[in-house]
């Protein structure tokens, strides 16, 4: 078999269950169909992705707390001396505390979801809160994760001073998936979304917004989906991106119940990922100068909204066209150099897009050669 790239980063989606049905959610369509990986299962799986080179297992779901094997599951990846995180919606953690240990829970990282009173109810809303702080407390690496919409807005100080009071991390998503129950709520207006991202870069410098490199000009790492990291399905499926899996349900590579994961890792789902080039993507990404550290950011959030796999991020699109049509206020672009670097390199004629590998991009950027 051909020399495949390390699969360092492994995602298992250890249930479909969630005690929540949140109205922004992607996965909700997969709720009613109950289904949970094994343990024996899990040993199997993180046992042939050590073998690949595997440093980190982050479990989620659905909500993975509610998984009956995930206190062992956790234990086991421990055991192997491998990075674990957790992303989940913080309600349950006592049950990872109760069943670790205060000492051996300490090594566990959290990725917690807060998006304020609105996105559930203020009885959950503090206990989420509380819970954050009592982790923190005990040491864990902590982040919150935060998903803005036109539900929670105006909520908006109250969630990020939170995170600014507590000294926590907080990673913030501009662009709910709409799949899901997230189908059901509208996105932000550009002018909107472009004042929400003004007010946040001044007002709470310590928020992370996930956004293409354009408009954050932090040029971040990008998930590296396909190339060092793949996605395990509550059913056994292995895709390359679950957001996109949740709605289509054929984008998977293989099944771990069927294959090993070193055949699923070679398939030809992630070799065509790997392969891509700049040039593949539709325009702006195809003629964008921030293409080789950007890499089209979320292709999850560019398939639901564009219908491609390879369709622009709705954020690049339509700041491109707004600007375009004289329709928006330059005052609100964070950083018009950047943007106007940008929108010059979309329309000249003599531009060469990138014509190296994505895989050999993305393992760069991650410091993986």
């Amino acid at each position: 078999m051909e020399n495949l790239p390390i699969l360092k980063d492994l995602h298992i989606r250890i249930t479909s269950s969630c005690n929540f049905n949140c109205p922004h959610c992607y996965a909700a369509d997969w709720f009613g169909d109950k289904f949970e990986l094994s343990i024996e299962e899990i040993k199997s799986l993180v046992d042939q992705a050590i073998e690949l080179g595997c440093k980190k297992v982050t479990f989620t779901g659905g909500e993975p707390l509610v998984a009956k094997c995930i206190v062992e599951a956790i234990d086991y990846c421990l055991s192997k001396g491998l990075r674990v995180e957790v992303e989940t919606n913080g309600v349950l953690v006592d049950k990872i505390i109760e069943g670790l240990g205060k000492e051996k829970v300490k090594k566990v990282e959290f990725a917690i979801s807060y998006d304020g009173v609105k996105m559930r109810d203020e009885k959950f809303a503090k206990q989420v809160r509380d819970n954050i702080v009592k982790v923190s407390k005990l040491g864990c690496d902590v982040k919150i994760q935060t998903v803005l919409t036109k539900l929670n807005i105006d909520e908006f100080d109250d969630i990020f001073q939170f995170s600014r009071d507590n000294n926590i991390r907080n990673r913030c998503f501009l662009a709910h998936s709409p799949n899901g129950n997230g189908k059901n709520l509208s996105l932000f207006e550009i002018k909107e979304w472009l004042t929400i991202v003004k007010k946040l870069k001044e007002k709470y410098p310590h928020v992370i917004v996930e956004l293409p490199d354009v408009l954050s000009g932090g040029m971040q790492k990008k998930c590296g989906w396909g190339v060092h990291r793949c996605e395990v399905m509550p059913n056994g499926d292995v895709t390359s991106c679950a957001p996109i899996t949740f709605n289509k349900r054929e984008f998977i590579a293989g099944n771990i119940k069927k294959q090993k994961l070193k055949d699923i890792w070679a398939s030809k789902h992630f070799k065509d990922i790997r392969n891509l080039k700049q040039s593949d993507f539709e325009k702006p990404c195809s003629k964008c100068i921030y293409w080789k550290t950007c890499l089209g950011a979320c292709r999850s959030i560019s398939s639901s909204t564009g219908g491609k796999l390879l369709s622009p991020h709705p954020f690049c699109k339509t700041l491109y066209d707004a600007i375009k049509e004289n329709k928006i206020d330059r005052e609100l672009i964070p950083n018009t150099e950047l943007v106007d670097a940008w929108i010059k390199g979309i329309d000249d004629d003599n531009f060469k897009p990138n014509e190296e590998l994505y895989e050999l991009v993305v393992r760069k950027q991650h410091k993986l050669i």
